[in-house]
Parts: structure tokens; C-alpha cells; sequence
């Protein structure tokens, strides 16, 4: 087998630090820097994934190689900025800062309005199956739709804007696709009928489903760790490793049973449910107990999120927001009025919810106990229903029914 280029190893790297795979990504960035010494983006972008692993020392050193290559390189001076003040160095964040402004001679205030987002609109005529995508995934390379009932999966090539679908007669365990969740080596795909894998290398499939062991048919969310694989289901929540194929239902699991988002947070794995009498509970895998969350019902998605010293928990509901402090389950309420919300996702600048009346762009104003969260309409969609909304690093995706899928390509 030919080795890989070392544009095939960079992007490689950017998908893995896209997904947060930090590690695997040094790994990719190292093999750029094996055959070009010279590559200063991939510097950078291996000491912000160094960065993501907080090992600050380290980034630092790989910045500063970045920029003896390119001394205006940007995103290796604000990133060591950030590695500096992460290690309470901040009069050398300032100096760099000074230093900054003097070598590229851009003024404080800016000059001119930030470039507005590149817009494309994937319809029908471009090879969705229809125009109503209930489920979203990507990165910088590929982008995943799903379409629920029916349909199978469809995968957008970034780089030719090629679309191609898949269905039962390619591999798909089932067409009615409720969830797809896109890893740096495989995508996964959560069935009415079971659980498939999709290795983005080999584009061969996987199955794991009743005939194979799997303890539960209807896989409604699914979060990856490492080989396990944790799965929303009607039964409950469920572990299964993907390696033997062995599956157990997590004993003591939540009231009602269903499962529809998942989301795994260390030891824990956050599990909502978007139907009535269900709500938020969490299970600890060291207790092997669930506990569950005063939310309310009809749980829509959810994301974790730090907000000055805090870890949270933002939990999209039909009818509002809610972010629960992940240490002591402190709930904070967020109502919004009128909007049905029906997701959220982390955007390029800001977290992003779907609504019934289109897209809400959330902020964090201010720092500390006083800092409030404000939520505002936004131009997008506006008036339509957005099913389903994610982002990669410079892209926002939005599924808008009767419209297809519309993305934002902001400038890096």
C-alpha cells in the first residue's frame, strides 16, 4: 500500500482535531512535519491540539516554530496568547500581543466588518433524497445527512461537491436512519433495526443488530468512546463494545425507559428524553447508578459547554433552554417564548439552537456570576422549520424543510 501524502495526512489531522480527537491528530501533524520540517500551518495546528490537552509548554514551542516560518502567522500568535494565559504568563501574552501589532501594523479597532459566511443551499437537484433531513453531521472534509423514516444516508464530498447516497442495497442495516454520528476514521449510524458502521477509509460496512447480539433494535442517539459506543434506546441506555460486539442495558436506567440523546462526559453519560413524563438523568459508570435531573420533559439535545469557571450543561428543550452546572446540578432556566426548539450545537462564533421558526444564535455576555445568557433571532431560515443544526471548525449546517440543508463557510 502507497503511504500517505502529506496532504492526505494534514487533513487527515484537521478532521481528527475537528472531532476532538487530540491525540490522533498530533499523530497525523507529526507525520506532515517528518516529511516537510517547513509546514507552518501544521505547526500550529499541531500545538492547538496540544493546546486541547492543555500540555501549554508544549504548544508554546510548536507556535514559536510556526512563526520562525511565518512570522504573521495569526493563528500561532493568538494561540500562544491563549497557552500563555493558560499558564498566568500574562505580561508575555501582552508583550506577544504589542509585538503582534507592530509586525503586521493592524490597528486595534479594525477597519472594516468582519467577511459574512459563504452560503450554499443542498437541495433535490443536487442529490438529497428529499428535502426534509432529519439528522446532521460533519467536518472539514465530509459532511452526513439522514432523513429519518425513510432514505437511508447521504454523504457530501467537500472537496468535489459530490453526493452520493446509501441505502440497504449498499450496507445500511435499515433506511429509517434516526441518528448519525461522524468519527475521525468511521460514521455511525443509529437504525430502527440496529446499529451500522461506515469506515470512511475502505467505505466497507458493519453491522451490529439483533441477529448479532445487540441488546436493542431502535438506536435513538449514540456517543463514541474509544470502542465503546453508548446508545439512546427504547429500552434504555446501552454499552456496547464495538470490538467483541457484547452489549449490556445499563442496570437501574431512567423512568420511562426511552433514551433519545446521549452525550458522555468523563465518567458520566448524560441521557435525555424527548417525550412526556421523560426529562434529563445522568448515569455514573463507576457507580453503575442513574440519577436523575429536575428539567423537564421533552428533551431535544444537548452540549457541553464552560462558561467562565464552570462546566455546563446546556439542554435544549421544546420550550426553552436549561443549563445545568455539571457539579452540583444546579439548574438554570433560559425560557424562550414561542420558538419550539428542536436542537442545539456548538457554531463557529456561538452556540447554535434550531427552532420551528428557524435559527437562534445564543451569547454569553459578560464574565463570572454576572454573565447572562441572551438569546436572539437570527436571519437564517427565519419563518421555516430547522430540524436539525450542527458545525465543524469554519462550517454551520442547518436542515430546513422544504428547503434542503443550507451551510455557512465562515473565513478561518
Amino acid at each position: 500500500m502507497a503511504s500517505k501524502t502529506t496532504d492526505e495526512w494534514y487533513d487527515d489531522g484537521l478532521s481528527l482535531l475537528d472531532s476532538g480527537f487530540f491525540d490522533s491528530a498530533i499523530e497525523c501533524f507529526d507525520e506532515v512535519l517528518s516529511i516537510d520540517p517547513q509546514h507552518a500551518r501544521a505547526w500550529a495546528l499541531k500545538a492547538t491540539a496540544l493546546t486541547g490537552r492543555k500540555r501549554y509548554e508544549e504548544a508554546i514551542e510548536c507556535f514559536d516554530r510556526a512563526l520562525e516560518i511565518e512570522p504573521e502567522n495569526a493563528q500561532a500568535r493568538e494561540g500562544k496568547e491563549l497557552c500563555l494565559a493558560g499558564l498566568a504568563r500574562e505580561e508575555e501574552a501582552a508583550r506577544l500581543q504589542q509585538e503582534a501589532a507592530e509586525i503586521t501594523g493592524i490597528p486595534e479597532v479594525p477597519t472594516s466588518p468582519p467577511k459574512e459566511p459563504i452560503t450554499t443551499l443542498y437541495t433535490v437537484a443536487d442529490g438529497l433524497v428529499v428535502d426534509a433531513v432529519r439528522g446532521l453531521a460533519a467536518d472539514e472534509g465530509e459532511a452526513w445527512f439522514v432523513y429519518g423514516k425513510y432514505g437511508g444516508a447521504s454523504r457530501l464530498n467537500l472537496r468535489d461537491q459530490q453526493l452520493q447516497t446509501y441505502t440497504t442495497d449498499d450496507g445500511l442495516v435499515s433506511d429509517a436512519v434516526r441518528c448519525v454520528v461522524l468519527g475521525p476514521k468511521e460514521v455511525w449510524f443509529g437504525t430502527d433495526r440496529g446499529l451500522s458502521r461506515f469506515d470512511r477509509e475502505t467505505q466497507e460496512w458493519t453491522i451490529h443488530s439483533h441477529e448479532t447480539g445487540l441488546k436493542a433494535d431502535v438506536i435513538n442517539d449514540l456517543a463514541v468512546e474509544g470502542e465503546l459506543l453508548w446508545l439512546g434506546t427504547e429500552s434504555g441506555l446501552l454499552v456496547l463494545d464495538s470490538l467483541t460486539s457484547r452489549s449490556v442495558i445499563c442496570p437501574g436506567g431512567p423512568d420511562p425507559q426511552g433514551v433519545d440523546c446521549v452525550l458522555v462526559d468523563g465518567s458520566r453519560i448524560w441521557c435525555g428524553a424527548n417525550r412526556e413524563g421523560g426529562g434529563l438523568s445522568v448515569f455514573d459508570k463507576k457507580v453503575e447508578t442513574f440519577q436523575g435531573i429536575d428539567v423537564g420533559p421533552w428533551v431535544q439535545g444537548m452540549q457541553l459547554l464552560s462558561r467562565g469557571e464552570n462546566r455546563e450543561l446546556w439542554v435544549a428543550k421544546r420550550d426553552g433552554l436549561t443549563i445545568v452546572d455539571s457539579t452540583t446540578f444546579e439548574v438554570e432556566e433560559i425560557p424562550l417564548a414561542a420558538m419550539l426548539v428542536t436542537g442545539i450545537a456548538v457554531g463557529v462564533k456561538n452556540v447554535l439552537l434550531s427552532t420551528a421558526r428557524g435559527v437562534a444564535v445564543v451569547d454569553v455576555r459578560g464574565e463570572g456570576p454576572k454573565s447572562e445568557v441572551v438569546v436572539e433571532r437570527s436571519e437564517v431560515g427565519r419563518g421555516h422549520h430547522v430540524s436539525a443544526v450542527c458545525a465543524s471548525r469554519t462550517r454551520e449546517w442547518m436542515a430546513i424543510e422544504g428547503q434542503g440543508v443550507l451551510c455557512l463557510a465562515h473565513s478561518p
